[in-house]
C-alpha cells in the first residue's frame, strides 16, 4: 500500500524527507513496486525508477538552475537511501 515518501515504520518513521510532497507521486510508485516484490534485480530497478521519477519531476517544474540541481541532489539522497536501508521493506519472493 502507498503512503508516499518516508518510512512508515522503524526508528525512520518520525522523519519526513526534504522535498516528500513533490515526489509524492514517484514515492507511491516506489512504495508499489516494494509490495509487489520480487528478486534483488527488482529492487535495483525499483529504485533507480524512484531517482528516474523524481527527475522527470524536477524536469516538468520551471525551478532556477541553481534549485534544480539541488533537488536533484536530494533526489539522488533518496535514490541513496533506499539502496543502503530499503531491503527489509522489499517484498523478496523466492
Amino acid at each position: 500500500m502507498s503512503k508516499g515518501c518516508g518510512c512508515q515504520s522503524g526508528i525512520f518513521r518520525w522523519f519526513k524527507p526534504p522535498y516528500a510532497k513533490l515526489f509524492y507521486a514517484a514515492c507511491c510508485i516506489h512504495d508499489d513496486d516494494y509490495d509487489r516484490g520480487g528478486s534483488e534485480s527488482d529492487r535495483k530497478a525499483a529504485d533507480v525508477r524512484l531517482f528516474l521519477n523524481c527527475f522527470r519531476k524536477i524536469g516538468k517544474c520551471s525551478f532556477a538552475p541553481a534549485k534544480a540541481l539541488w533537488i536533484a541532489t536530494i533526489a539522488l539522497c533518496y535514490y541513496w537511501s533506499v539502496r543502503l536501508l530499503g531491503s527489509n521493506y522489499f517484498k523478496y519472493n523466492g
